[in-house]
């Protein structure tokens, strides 16, 4: 797919870039091995199938080719990536506007420039403005030509073949510390022991069969990042993310043996390996601050820090919706105000993925991280610092007894984990792996401990036959997390068809490359089916709600109206928004609405408040901040793993048949995210006696 070659022109180049304007400011950033081999792979002229279809002459395209464009050639943020650009957004209007890909009617010209658009609005605005070629694309805007066309991937393969060097120039002259990751991003606590998930998830139920111990499989991961490392950055790694921030006490021994001095992960890891509560008052600072705000030793040679989770939610997730000066001065505030609670020399740490926010941001991210930056470096009670020299200097002094099986989403690892489907690759997997692991023993000879097999990136060098080399390393790109991210109903994309066959491919080359025959299951699709694109599904009948902020009975929400952020098309990050699913309707007095939240509400609603604002009434909201407290329209309010809200009918309607509309507005600081995107929710107030009715009109 090619979100690699465009990430790169985009966020890959643009994070070290920005930075580089503020030189005072140190930061961290951590490339994981398999992204860096991508990297190198695209700036080499390895296609993918998006820059196959690109590079075909339009006047040659074939109506499938056509109609793969029209299906993909949009996918991209619509408000900042789109609607920008005058010749997109008129070639996007047209396209939606024909209602199907057979029915669109571009020219010659049309397709041309919109294999070029696709690209070019994914160039970094600072690439926009310094590089020539792109410059004068931008400047012309339409009309492209096929030499205006080969022009820009040669400037992408040029971009991208500088990203790797541009990190090693700006770590040598100490402005960052690039931090490493186990080699294809697997969830390491996993494949050390997939018991590991029950610490947090008890009665989780767990893949079965064989090959699914897989503690050297986890050893040559680490193995292999810290030698590409060493090749890419002439040093040692000092610092580990661990893919999804995910940990457990039986991947310490093999952090330690790969030289590794330090590891971040999320506060709600620390939280439970002490069991200690971290609940945020009204100011959004934690309780136990200095617990929080400090690195600690989580074995003999290794530290850890863990990230302020709200803060750097509110980065990833909400400053988007606010004007960037205030959400920079809103973000130094909090910092601030963390360090002060923390004590002397407070070591607070954000930190979140550093590509998938900055498109929802107006211009890209650009304004927001000089605004953010600038504050920085002129802040005199604000220091940035590398966590290499920061450990050296300042040792940890306390140690973590028995460090939580967790990951940054709910401390657990239910997104990789226990899902009928996430299960089924897992055991599909396992079987593939034991096969491997028979023609490994037959052959005398173990990949695993030996350097990786050079890849056969470019076209024509595929290898056919028996390589063991080449099957374990399509099982060791297999164990990546990404494949099982999109298995499950939690998170949705368009593609999770095209990751599916990936996954299955991968294993398919396993097979292949150890000489055996490919299974037929393996033919056959895991994913069930993809996530339906409806914004609300309909209440059907009067509810009765216990308003205690929990799911204490799975029959109490079930006649309600649902609406769920993955079928919302509106909402373009739907894995990272805050407000995961509204339930509403009515009983005989109230209106009632819950919201779920991607991870505890109590939790979330530390650093932000909720309300409920009704269209109908001018304005007129209910609001729930910290512990649940409501105000508004005499509402009664609870938040714990979910908020509940009952709304008292004649407070917010004058009789039955009046319409109400409504929308769920998550407020932090200047920053708003309200859903449902566009109309608000709308619902008809029932006579008295209703017991079934159609209340969305």
């Amino acid at each position: 797919m090619p979100w690699v070659r465009l990430h790169g022109v985009k966020d890959y180049y643009g994070m070290p870039a920005i930075l580089r304007e503020f030189p005072g400011v140190r930061a961290h950033v951590n490339l994981v091995p398999g992204l860096i081999v991508q990297i190198e792979a695209a700036a080499a002229g390895v296609g993918d199938p998006w820059l196959r279809l690109a590079l075909v002459p339009a006047e040659d395209l074939r109506a499938e080719e056509k109609r793969a464009i029209l299906e993909t050639f949009f996918m991209a943020h619509e408000a900042n990536m789109i609607r920008g650009h005058a010749r997109y957004a008129d070639l996007h209007a047209r396209a939606r506007a024909a209602g199907s890909p057979d029915a669109v009617r571009f020219d010659t010209a049309d397709w041309r420039d919109l294999q070029v658009w696709q690209t070019l609005a994914w160039f970094h605005p600072l690439l926009r403005a310094s590089e020539p070629a792109v410059r004068a694309l931008f400047a012309k805007g339409r009309e492209f030509t096929e030499s205006d066309k080969h022009a820009l991937f040669r400037v992408q393969r040029e971009v991208l073949a500088g990203i790797v060097p541009a990190h090693r120039a700006m770590q040598d002259a100490g402005q960052i510390e690039v931090t490493t990751t186990p080699f294809w991003h697997p969830i390491l606590p996993l494949l050390c022991s997939m018991e590991s998930a029950r610490i947090a998830m008890p009665g989780v139920r767990l893949p079965a069969g064989p090959g699914l111990d897989m503690l050297d499989d986890a050893r040559t991961q680490l193995a292999r990042a810290v030698a590409l490392y060493r090749d890419r950055f002439g040093r040692a790694p000092r610092g580990l993310w661990p893919s999804e921030g995910s940990v457990s006490p039986g991947m310490l021994a093999l952090v330690e043996e790969a030289g590794f001095r330090w590891l971040a992960t999320d506060e709600g890891v620390l939280e439970s390996s002490l069991g200690s509560d971290f609940r945020r008052g009204v100011d959004g600072v934690p309780a136990r601050a200095a617990e929080l705000y400090a690195a600690w030793r989580v074995s003999a040679r290794v530290s850890a820090i863990f990230r302020d989770h709200a803060l750097s939610d509110l980065v990833g997730f909400d400053y988007k919706h606010a004007e960037a000066g205030a959400a920079a001065d809103d973000l130094i505030a909090r910092i601030r105000r963390a360090g002060q609670a923390g004590g002397e020399n407070a070591l607070v740490t954000l930190a979140l993925d550093g590509e998938n926010a900055w498109e929802h941001y107006a211009g890209l991210g650009v304004p927001f991280l000089r605004a953010f930056y600038g504050r920085l470096q002129d802040a005199s009670d604000i220091r940035t610092v590398l966590m290499e020299e920061e450990l050296a200097a300042d040792p940890p002094a306390r140690t973590v007894g028995t460090l939580w099986s967790g990951s940054w989403i709910d401390r657990n690892f239910r997104i990789w984990v226990g899902h009928p489907e996430d299960n089924a690759a897992w055991e599909l997997l396992g079987r593939a792996r034991e096969t491997l692991l028979e023609a490994t023993r037959a052959a005398g000879r173990d990949p695993r401990h030996g350097p990786a097999p050079a890849l056969p990136w470019r076209a024509g060098e595929a290898r056919t036959g028996a390589d063991l080399d080449l099957a374990w390393e399509s099982l060791l790109a297999a164990e990546g997390s990404d494949w099982f991210w999109w298995y499950g109903e939690d998170h949705f994309t368009p593609l999770a068809g095209t990751f599916d066959a990936a996954f299955r491919a991968h294993l398919a080359n396993v097979y292949s490359f150890a000489g055996k025959p490919v299974p037929g299951s393996l033919s056959k699709p895991i994913k069930s089916r993809s996530v339906q694109a409806r914004a609300w599904t309909e209440p059907w009948a009067q509810l009765e709600i216990r308003i205690d902020g929990r799911r204490s009975d799975y029959y109490e929400w079930i006649s309600a109206g649902h609406y769920h952020a993955a079928g919302d098309l509106d909402v373009m990050d739907r894995t990272g928004t805050w407000v995961r699913d509204v339930w509403f309707g009515f009983g005989r007095e109230d209106l009632f609405v819950r919201v779920d939240t991607n991870g505890p509400a109590s939790a979330g609603l530390a650093s932000r408040q909720l309300a409920i604002v009704f269209v109908h009434r001018d304005g007129c909201a209910v609001t729930v901040g910290a512990g649940g407290a409501v105000t508004g329209c005499r509402a009664r309010a609870a938040a714990a793993d979910i908020v509940e809200v009952a709304i008292p009918l004649r407070e917010i309607s004058d009789h039955p048949g009046e319409l109400l509309q409504f929308y769920v507005d998550a407020v932090a600081g200047p920053a708003v995210q309200r859903v449902p995107a566009r109309l608000p929710f709308s619902l008809t107030v029932p006579h008295d006696g209703d017991a079934l009715v159609r209340w969305i009109v």
